[in-house]
């Protein structure tokens, strides 16, 4: 019978699956302010088709990200955590080198795909390894640090990548990668206990239609302005409605699917994932717009756009501590509608901006909008632990993951080029 591990390698193994995290999420977002430099540096100068191309810089890396996140704690059950989480952090840093190294913006989209499969992985292994390292009891706390994790990495990505773009080059955030990739696998290695393996079937067929239906649905939204929603986008996303009908078919007649459909029979598990969805496609559609905003239209250097941004991004985990404090108190229902309320109306003066706007008005705006988003996370994170038995937690939080990163590709896709759109024209 498996025996818990002590505390201090309980702890341990939390901190260095932490950092694993943080390094994900901050890649994540730490292209978002970078995005005017890499089209300038590929292509020369802005045009509505390099913009394009240069949303699948983002896209992909969601893309990838998101289909490997439903499969992967049961690959790691199969074939042992600690070998898979180490595998995904090799890939991770091979997908890092492909992206410094890029000649192109076709490659650099697909290295970057690449480079989220590894990261992507990492997220549901780390669940996996809560589950045996600590108590029922103190599960929702650990949780709570490893979603933490994921937030801070995501609030100082696009910072991180404009400091360190400035005097090396936008390739650096790539290349930084190998020795802290290569410090993760060491502390894995050496400060991760073993956990047994389970012998659990995988449902290949499953996460093989899942994927593509992924791909082809983002595909389709991202070539709208480009290459037509008639002979293009509908196509696309008809071949995917085709997709999801054949992956919903396999999912009821699997013993172990990759989604637990009946899940979604639960109105408050659909109704938070619904509105993580929604949260997604307000946040990554800011993430992109604002730097661009600054950079095409003030002049911005990438470091200028990274610190507006910031003002935003810094309010999301101060929201999100005092969210999880009120959850308690007042319930995970009010403290999300607040969070909407505020995170929309903030969105909604960020898109009346014109070149005159001051300084104050954006932070107040940026402020609001993120500390929205902040009340948001632990509010929709407690409305999925409350309809959901232990036992499925760890794939529900994948689900509840796979929702927001969904609404980032749609609103990356979407609206993200309706808003490059309306810089450009104005």
């Amino acid at each position: 019978m498996f025996e818990r591990p002590s505390a201090r390698l309980a702890y341990t193994a939390l901190a260095v699956t932490c950092f694993a995290i943080f390094l994900a999420a901050l890649d994540q977002t730490a292209v978002s302010a970078l995005l005017p430099v890499i089209i300038e540096d590929f292509e020369g100068a802005f045009s509505p088709t390099s913009v394009e191309r240069a949303g699948w810089i983002i896209t992909a890396y969601l893309v990838g990200y998101t289909v490997v996140m439903p499969v992967m704690g049961r690959v790691s059950d199969l074939f042992g955590h600690r070998r898979v989480f180490n595998v995904s952090i090799l890939i991770f840093i091979l997908g890092s080198v492909l992206c410094a190294l890029s000649p192109s913006l076709y490659w650099l989209s697909a290295a970057r795909a690449l480079q989220a499969v590894g990261g992507g992985a990492i997220v549901p292994i780390a669940m996996g390894m809560v589950g045996y390292s600590f108590s029922l009891r103190q599960q929702a706390v650990v949780i709570g640090v490893l979603v933490a994790a994921g937030e801070a990495g995501g609030v100082l990505g696009p910072l991180y990548g404009a400091y360190l773009a400035e005097p090396f080059g936008w390739q650096a955030i790539f290349w930084v990668n190998i020795p802290l990739g290569l410090l993760v696998i060491a502390g894995v290695r050496l400060l991760v206990p073993r956990w047994p393996r389970r012998r659990v079937p995988i449902d290949w067929r499953g996460a093989l239609l899942l994927a593509l239906f992924l791909a082809v649905v983002t595909a389709g939204l991202s070539g709208q302005r480009t290459a037509g929603w008639y002979g293009f986008v509908l196509p696309m996303l008809g071949a995917g409605l085709v997709l999801l009908a054949a992956f919903i078919w396999v999912e009821q007649r699997q013993e172990h699917p990759v989604i637990r459909l009946s899940l979604f029979r639960n109105i408050s598990f659909s109704a938070a994932n619904i509105a993580n969805v929604l949260e997604g496609v307000a946040m990554i559609t800011a993430l992109v717009q604002v730097p661009f905003f600054a950079y095409t239209t003030v002049a911005a250097t990438p470091i200028e756009g990274g610190l507006l941004l910031v003002r935003m991004t810094v309010m999301i985990p101060l929201g999100a501590l005092l969210g999880g404090f009120l959850v308690n108190r007042i319930g995970h229902r009010y403290v999300a509608a607040g969070g909407f309320v505020l995170a929309a109306t903030g969105m909604y003066l960020v898109s009346r901006w014109r070149l005159d706007v001051s300084g104050v008005a954006q932070t107040r705006d940026l402020m609001i909008a993120g500390f929205g988003f902040g009340l948001n996370s632990p509010a929709l994170a407690a409305a999925v632990v409350a309809t959901v038995s232990r036992t499925r937690l760890a794939a529900s939080f994948a689900i509840h993951i796979v929702a927001k990163v969904t609404g980032m590709m749609v609103g990356l896709a979407f609206l993200g080029g309706w808003g490059i759109y309306r810089f450009e024209s104005e």
